[in-house]
């Protein structure tokens, strides 16, 4: 027969799983490289000797499939011989030599081989051959071998970013099925397979040790799929489901792979969770776990992989981890972090665990009504309620670590309980409290994740959507009273004896000590009644009184934690890292959401952040801000809020904010109205409570219209809107009541629009005109009371916001400005009265400073204009030059070329001096003009007479800041003005009787001199260090600020006057001493 022509010589002893695939040339195996009949002449005959061979292996495994080991003894001998062995390792040893299609068909062959020979182990009834044994033996050991070689090469094409072919996905997936069948029968028919049942577990742990090499690849979804990740576990599954397994080789390549690899934690916990059929692995890899030493080897990078182990058990097996504690709890004291945070995620796990466990056994006994069936549930809750107590005060303890890794672990397995309402009740107030003292932790990751837990803690509050501490502090009284009024009548007889007591020993009866002590002791009493125990009607009413009593005293503890953390909780907000304070903004929104008082201060803090240098944080802010005022709770800005409510809104925070509040909201509008994310309706609502409401809500309607229009002019740049504001801020009501707020709003939203033209038949001009001269009525303060000093102080900002609405819509600013002056000066120094008011005076000197620095900035505006035309016809002229020259080149006339250049280039001269000329008439302007020649000059005079106040007749508080910051302001304009009035700016802010407002304003322009005018205020540097030792903190707290901007913008030179700021380190004001470093830590 072929098969007595092709077999040689019997195998003469039994097949031994070799150490490595060469070992089998050597005793007891000698084979050979190659078979002796195999032609090594040239690439062809190779290519033909290795399908020769391929053919004789199929030839034997169709004889198997025809049952050869169903017949004589010498047909199976003769089957499983030398020759056939040497075929399989010639071709396994030489794989990645074969073709495609080769390599292919001895796969196929001997996969086909093992499966035949699974099924006849499968089918036998008693203890198999010898010759089986070794027949089953080489062919799972030459599976092995070639999984390994090919995967090697597999490996290090994937290294060069090579993909797999179809055609290695489909080898891999068929060669691991049969291992997996291998394993399989082996471990089904162990006792048919090996004598008494005593394996061999060289051979059985060959399936495990092809999958250990597939599980280091199965790193993410798609790979774990590519290399038959799912398989490969199936395969340590069933090597291990036995009891008497080998599991110690299986456990020490586990955790060897679980310690050089990351993903290896998670795979090894689902085979021990999911597909183990026994707790036996599971059982030995904790033990072995917990017998880590993490002050050994294991302080490496790997110590990592291997810590994550529990925690994934504990993902999948909650129970049995929970039941295996006691071996693990020892690694809370490893020195490795990682073992300590791993062990808090797995308590994390069992305790939602048992939640899950008590949620499922109230409903089924509150489903099933049998008594016996509620004794058992009400016994298994019981239990699981005093472990997780157990399990909660050790995740509470951890929260002290000594790694601020584990303390971060402990706060997300908080914040993951909270969540998902795995938190009892009894543990909300102590969970608040420990969230609130991590809040001073010094590492960040910390403290973000104490943010998270409380902003988790207030979304997912066992007490009400309103946490508004004025509603339950008006509850708690009447309860308090109802409880104490009707206390059962022992303890009710207790407390007359404990009051008898006290005025027996001639002391003062505290009362409230006694109620309490009777509180706490009906508290004690109701609570021990039980839902078996029968009560009276009564006794109901007032157990329902009790309870309510001992929620609202619980709500109140709640909100009053944090009250008194408010300070820290807006400290996150000034925090100098990006986390700190985008997760305090998140928590201000929650806490806007249930309107808890702590909400509005932090939120008002947090719109300052609008100009924080960091992108992340002015998203993170104008995200809050639109959460809270514009769009519904809860759906990411995505769903806005009715049109009303958001108009509503936003005039509530306008009317309620401070001047530093309204630029911080103006940069925030100014970006929503950019973004379209504010409906246009809302600015019609806006228009209409101007116009219905003239009071504070106008002045804020008004002020949010001017935001808007920054962005967006045809808010306010229409023929009908503008008479609508002329109506409402500068009518007859306006007048009337003098609201100055009113005013200054109104005109700020002239800010935005065009200038008018001088067409007499346009209607918006006209409304402009009229608007003009009812700014020129403010600005001359026609409608002030000279003997009311409040509507002075008010009107100073609305003067301002209307001078400058003038210079930027009248056609003439320079003429009604001086219209103005005319007009002020003759109510005031030409009057017929005896005595000069110093409210007027004070008004005129306002005006005049003002007026002077709009006019300088108007003048460089024009200049600005006048040097841009200039550029734009430079380059026109040059544009037209270079087409020219371009055609002459063309056209070949090149004679005049030179003198046309020289033209083009005197009139490109011409320009540069023409440009130069513009500067130096600017700075004559600003020089000689607003103060040497016009009009303002003319009152530079009197001025200075009553800023320097010999004669002491100008005492007035008000006049005498009018009319330094009007110096100031003229001092800014000119440098020569500035030089030859510094003297007396620095005598007057010496005066011992100047007020602290008026040494900070002066403070403050004199670091706006300093920027102006640099070389005329340095010689007068040292008196401004002077002004860290005044004896308010307001007047060093302003110096400080300035100088700190001036030397940082290397417009003053520190030299030896930096003494005055080092005392600063030591101040009593908390907010100098910390600016110093700053300044220093800067430098």
């Amino acid at each position: 027969s072929t098969l007595n022509q092709t077999m040689a010589t019997r195998m003469t002893s039994p097949f031994v799983v070799p150490s490595s695939l060469q070992d089998l040339e050597y005793e007891p195996y000698n084979l050979e490289p190659y078979p002796e009949d195999f032609d090594d002449r040239n690439d062809t005959s190779r290519v033909e000797s290795f399908d020769s061979v391929v053919t004789r292996l199929g030839e034997g495994t169709r004889c198997l499939r025809s049952g050869v080991w169903e017949e004589e003894e010498d047909d199976v001998d003769l089957w499983m011989e030398k020759t056939r062995l040497q075929g399989l390792y010639t071709l396994t040893r030489k794989s990645m030599s074969l073709t495609v299609g080769t390599r292919e068909t001895f796969m196929e062959t001997l996969c086909e081989t093992i499966r035949l020979l699974c099924r006849i182990l499968q089918k036998s009834d008693e203890t198999l051959t010898q010759n089986f044994r070794d027949a089953f033996s080489s062919h799972v050991y030459m599976l092995y071998s070639f999984m390994f070689i090919t995967e090697s090469h597999a490996a290090n094409a994937s290294n060069k970013t090579q993909k797999p072919s179809h055609a290695l996905l489909r080898q891999r997936q068929t060669c691991t099925d049969t291992m997996l069948q291998a394993i399989s029968s082996m471990s089904k028919c162990k006792n048919i397979l090996w004598q008494r049942g005593v394996l061999d577990e060289t051979v059985w742990l060959l399936p495990c040790r092809s999958a250990y090499y597939l599980l280091e690849r199965s790193s993410g979804v798609q790979a774990r799929k590519a290399v038959c990740g799912d398989l490969a576990m199936q395969i340590i599954a069933k090597a291990v489901e036995n009891d008497d397994a080998p599991l110690t080789p299986v456990v020490a390549s586990l955790m060897d792979l679980m310690h050089s690899h990351e993903h290896m934690a998670s795979l090894t916990a689902e085979i021990c969770g999911k597909l183990c059929a026994s707790d036996h692995l599971s059982k030995e890899l904790l033990l072995e776990y917990g017998r880590l030493d993490g002050t050994g080897d294991l302080r490496t990078t790997g110590v990592k992989n291997v810590a994550l182990f529990a925690a994934e058990l504990a993902k999948v097996n909650p129970l049995y981890v929970f039941q295996q504690l006691p071996h693990l709890l020892p690694q809370f004291n490893a020195e490795a972090y990682h073992f300590r945070s791993a062990l808090v995620t797995s308590l994390c796990h069992i305790l939602h665990y048992m939640h899950q466990k008590e949620s499922e056994v109230t409903e089924r006994s509150a489903r099933v009504g049998d008594a016996e069936e509620e004794d058992r549930e009400t016994s298994t809750t019981r239990d699981f309620s005093k472990s997780r107590d157990k399990l909660f005060d050790l995740l509470t303890e951890r929260v002290f670590d000594t790694s601020s890794f584990t303390r971060s672990a402990v706060l997300k397995a908080w914040v993951s309980l909270a969540s998902n309402k795995a938190l009892p009740k009894e543990r909300f107030l102590p969970a608040t409290r420990m969230a609130m003292d991590r809040l001073n932790d010094k590492t960040v990751l910390v403290r973000k994740q104490a943010m998270q837990l409380l902003t988790v803690l207030l979304e997912n509050n066992p007490f009400m959507g309103n946490l508004d501490p004025k509603p339950y502090r008006d509850s708690l009284k009447q309860l308090y009273r109802g409880v104490i009024d009707n206390l059962p009548a022992d303890i009710k007889e207790a407390q007359s004896l404990a009051k008898t007591e006290q005025e027996g020993d001639v002391a003062d009866v505290n009362t409230e000590e006694v109620e309490q002590a009777a509180l706490a002791a009906v508290m004690d009493e109701v609570n021990g009644w039980t839902a078996d125990q029968e009560l009276t009607d009564e006794q109901q009413q007032y157990k329902n009184k009790v309870k309510a009593l001992q929620f609202t005293q619980a709500t109140l503890e709640f909100i009053d934690m944090f009250e008194d953390a408010t300070t820290n909780l807006e400290g996150m907000i000034l925090s100098a890292n990006a986390s700190d304070v985008t997760e305090a903004l998140r928590f201000f929104v929650q806490a806007r959401y249930f309107q808890l008082p702590c909400a509005v201060s932090g939120i008002k803090r947090s719109l300052a952040l609008m100009w924080s240098g960091e992108q992340a944080i002015r998203q993170e802010v104008l995200k809050a801000f639109v959460d809270i005022f514009i769009a519904e709770p809860g759906t990411e800005g995505k769903s806005p809020l009715p049109d009303k409510q958001i108009a509503q809104n936003l005039l509530t925070l306008a009317s309620e904010a401070s001047v530093s509040d309204l630029a911080s909201i103006e940069e925030a509008i100014v970006r929503l109205v950019k973004e379209e994310r504010i409906p246009e309706r809302v600015f019609m609502l806006l228009w209409s409570a101007a116009k219905k409401s003239p009071g504070d809500t106008g002045a804020a309607a008004l002020q949010l219209i001017s935001m808007s229009a920054k962005s967006d002019r045809t808010i306010v740049d229409s023929k009908s809107r503008l008479k609508c504001l002329l109506d409402c801020g500068f009518g007859v009501h306006a007048e009337e009541s003098r609201n100055w707020k009113l005013v200054a709003a109104a005109a700020g939203a002239l800010h935005r629009i065009d200038r008018a033209k001088c067409d007499p038949g346009d209607a918006r001009n006209l409304v402009l005109e009229r608007i003009v001269e009812q700014l020129q009525c403010v600005s001359r303060g026609d409608w002030c009371e000279d003997a009311s000093t409040q509507d002075t102080e008010a009107w100073f900002s609305a003067a301002e916001q209307s001078i400058k609405a003038i210079f930027s819509i009248a056609a003439e600013p320079e003429q009604c400005c001086a219209e103005i002056i005319y007009g002020m000066q003759a109510r005031t120094i030409s009057s017929a009265e005896n005595a000069c008011s110093p409210l007027r005076l004070a008004r005129l000197f306002h005006v005049l400073g003002h007026i002077s620095i709009n006019l300088l900035v108007h003048t460089e505006v024009l200049v600005g204009d006048v040097r841009r035309a200039t550029a734009k016809k430079t380059l026109k002229q040059q544009e037209d030059a270079d087409k020219a020259k371009s055609a002459r080149i063309n056209n070949g006339s090149l004679g005049s070329e030179i003198s046309e250049d020289n033209a083009i280039e005197a009139e490109l001269g011409i320009a540069a001096e023409q440009e130069a000329e513009n500067e130096r008439k600017m700075a004559d302007i600003a020089e000689k003009e607003i103060l040497g020649r016009g009009l303002i000059n003319v009152f530079a005079p009197l001025l200075v007479s009553v800023v320097a106040n010999e004669s002491g007749q100008f005492t007035n508080e008000i006049l005498q800041q009018a009319s330094v910051l009007a110096l100031c302001k003229f001092m800014c304009v000119s440098s020569e003005f500035c030089e030859q009035h510094l003297p007396l700016l620095f005598t007057v802010l010496g005066r011992p009787n100047v007020s602290t407002v008026m040494k900070a304003n002066t403070v403050v322009a004199l670091g706006d001199l300093a920027f102006r005018w640099p070389n005329e205020v340095e010689p007068y540097t040292h008196h401004i260090y002077a002004c860290l030792r005044d004896s308010s903190t307001k007047v060093k707290r302003h110096t400080m600020m300035v100088l700190t901007h001036l030397i940082l913008n290397d417009m003053v030179k520190v030299k030896g006057n930096v003494c005055e700021i080092a005392l600063c380190l030591r101040d009593e004001d908390q907010r100098i001493a910390d600016m110093a470093p700053l300044l220093f830590h800067e430098l």
